[in-house]
């Protein structure tokens, strides 16, 4: 019932949500979205190096499980996705995200593997979610969930791989080692799961709910009751942090526009802000491809938002990169009087932009553990 309450508060706020906090509720969304889904396909601390390898700037670093994808292909289908949403708002920031995408194409490719394993997976996650020829109306909202949950547990694709050991030789004697298992595509079940629950209200939003589905909650051993109160649980868990991201657009919002009030009215800078705090820093030939503007615009956008105290400039590896700054760290500039100018270490924007994002989760972690 957590979860049903949970949902239905999410969706009653973003029936009237503001055009400008859809936008980098969006950006935060898809980006949970592609970090969740590089980690769960093998790629370990996805959200340590996901800014720098999204702007081209670092490889991916070596995948840690068995993986059935490069992680570009990983990234271009999901975005591919998003663009094709229902709902307007997720679809256009998809288009410009995916337009300011430019990390290696290819990298990072594991041998013998099928190619289009990311398209493959989004195909059978839409057949299993289905509805039975014989369905029938259900009060439960999250029933159509469940169901998804019981046909993804018997599917091959989905399901958690069986245990395999290897028997290695060795002067004591035979020693038996686990196996790492091929990491499972559950991030295109988590594509689909919001649009299912959304089917029995039309009116709602159909979001992707990341991480609403859990390898556990497939284990085919599982009785069905079992399986309800862990995607319930998930369900509920992955719609109050869309809640929380939903809070954070709207502070963030009304921080733009206290600080930016001087500037016209028809102004872009906002537009970038939004999608630099809600997505991550981004070089300015990336703004460019996803604004649609001249190098000589995004200069002035770049300009005005650091005039407003909104964002910086700094350098990682001899490349310019502009990112928003949070409340917390323009009062700590201000009150150590340093200035705004291009830094000199190399890690410095990505790992204050991580260390941001860290004390975020924290800070929800323990607001969930009060709530509970």
């Amino acid at each position: 019932m957590r979860a049903a309450l949970t949902w239905g508060q999410l969706q009653g706020r973003l029936a009237h949500v503001p055009a400008q906090v859809a936008h980098q509720f969006c950006a935060a969304l898809a980006r949970l979205l592609l970090v969740e889904a590089l980690t769960g396909s093998g790629f370990s601390g996805a959200n340590s190096w996901f800014s720098a390898w999204f702007s081209g700037l670092q490889p991916v670093p070596d995948a840690t499980a068995h993986v059935a994808a490069p992680p570009s292909l990983v990234a271009d289908t999901l975005l591919a996705e998003l663009s094709l949403s229902a709902w307007a708002p997720l679809a256009d920031t998809a288009i410009q995200i995916r337009a300011a995408a430019h990390f290696h194409r290819g990298e990072g490719a594991p041998q013998g593997e099928r190619g289009d394993a990311p398209a493959f997976a989004v195909a059978e996650a839409a057949r299993l979610a289905e509805p039975p020829a014989d369905d029938r109306a259900d009060d439960w909202p999250l029933a159509a969930l469940d169901r998804l949950h019981r046909a993804a547990a018997a599917s091959p694709h989905f399901a958690p791989t069986e245990r395999s050991y290897q028997l290695l030789p060795l002067p004591a004697g035979p020693v038996s080692f686990e196996q790492t298992r091929t990491a499972t595509p559950l991030w295109a079940l988590d594509l689909l799961a919001g649009a299912l629950i959304a089917r029995s209200a039309p009116a709602t939003r159909p979001l992707p709910l990341p991480g609403a589905v859990r390898a556990e909650a497939l284990r085919p051993e599982l009785w069905s009751r079992e399986r309800a109160i862990i995607t319930a649980e998930a369900a509920g868990e992955a719609a109050q942090r869309l809640s929380d991201q939903l809070d954070a657009a709207h502070a963030s919002v009304r921080e733009v526009h206290e600080a930016m009030t001087v500037l016209r009215s028809t102004s872009r800078a906002p537009l970038l802000y939004r999608l630099l705090a809600g997505f991550g820093p981004l070089r300015p030939l990336q703004i460019e491809k996803a604004l649609g503007v001249s190098k000589n615009g995004v200069r002035d956008l770049v300009a005005a938002l650091v005039k407003a105290g909104l964002a910086e400039r700094a350098a990682y590896e001899h490349h310019t990169i502009i990112r928003a700054l949070p409340r917390a760290r323009r009062a700590t500039l201000a009150a150590e009087g340093e200035s705004r100018s291009v830094e000199t270490s190399s890690g410095a924007t990505f790992a204050a932009f991580d260390a941001a994002m860290a004390d975020v989760e924290r800070v929800l972690a323990r607001m969930e553990t009060a709530r509970e």
